[in-house]
């Protein structure tokens, strides 16, 4: 499928650039992956383009739609998904602000470039990945355990278990990527859930999955509180690290209101 998609980017002349994202492009693509595009047609050509038409010449379809975050989103008939964007050629540069994605090369990124621009804007994406261990996202990691708990905390006081279920996933993003950072294992480090059980010890994903929950509120309850007693670990494991002074006020604080919460 990708190597169809390449041939029809080829021989369309209104395609200027197209560039492969996700699992294929990092070379760790399987049969459960999906295919993913930025497709660039010239500016004067992008709203002639018949978006569905133009994806249905790569395989058959069952189902195509604009998702919530205005890609275009195939499935096709063997359940492969895709995702498409279209773009205007002027746009090109746009990837230019993906400033912690990086590919192990041109060529497994770009399948098409006919004016040369989508290389020179790759140019700097391409390499090792960046260090995501720095003082500046370590305390951001910080700041949001600490604000998703309390978010979460406040609902299950107020009985929006639904809303606190919902809330512990965006918990969960922070407690991973904060293990990660204390374990080394940043491969993963877009998609922190991704690989779990091989990048982290099987100590950690015990502890994460304390911090799971169904919607139920004894559940919710016990996950919150699991979740911030390993967040509060990370804090401050992390604070050692970067040598960072620890808001010990607030931390007592909700200590004592997850702790309040886990009773309600």
């Amino acid at each position: 499928m990708i190597e169809k998609v390449r041939d029809l980017c080829e021989r369309d002349d209104r395609l200027i650039g197209a560039l492969m994202y996700g699992s294929f492009a990092f070379g760790e693509g399987d049969e459960f992956s999906d295919v993913e595009f930025y497709l660039f047609f010239r500016d004067d050509a992008l709203d002639r383009v018949d978006e569905e038409g133009w994806v249905s010449r790569i395989a058959p379809l069952s189902l195509y739609y604009v998702n919530e975050f205005g890609n275009g989103t195939a499935i096709f008939e063997d359940l492969v998904r895709g995702e498409f964007h279209f773009e205007a050629v002027s746009d090109v540069g746009l990837v230019e602000a993906w400033e912690v994605v990086r590919f192990p090369s041109l060529e497994a990124a770009v399948l098409v470039d006919k004016d040369g621009e989508l290389s020179r804007s790759m140019g700097r994406l391409v390499g090792p990945p960046t260090d995501p261990d720095t003082l500046e996202q370590v305390l951001f990691l910080c700041n949001g355990l600490v604000n998703w708990t309390l978010m979460g905390s406040n609902l299950l006081e107020r009985g929006e278990l639904a809303r606190a279920e919902a809330f512990l996933t965006l918990l969960h993003s922070h407690l991973l990527r904060a293990a990660r950072l204390v374990e080394g294992a940043t491969i993963n480090w877009l998609s922190p859930s991704r690989r779990l059980e091989e990048d982290l010890s099987p100590a950690s994903c015990e502890r994460f999955r304390a911090c799971t929950a169904a919607l139920d509120a004894g559940q919710l309850r016990r996950a919150y509180r699991s979740a911030w007693s390993w967040g509060r670990e990370l804090i401050a494991c992390l604070s050692e690290r970067h040598t960072f002074e620890l808001p010990e006020d607030l931390l007592a604080k909700m200590d004592r209101r997850v702790e309040r919460a886990s009773r309600t």
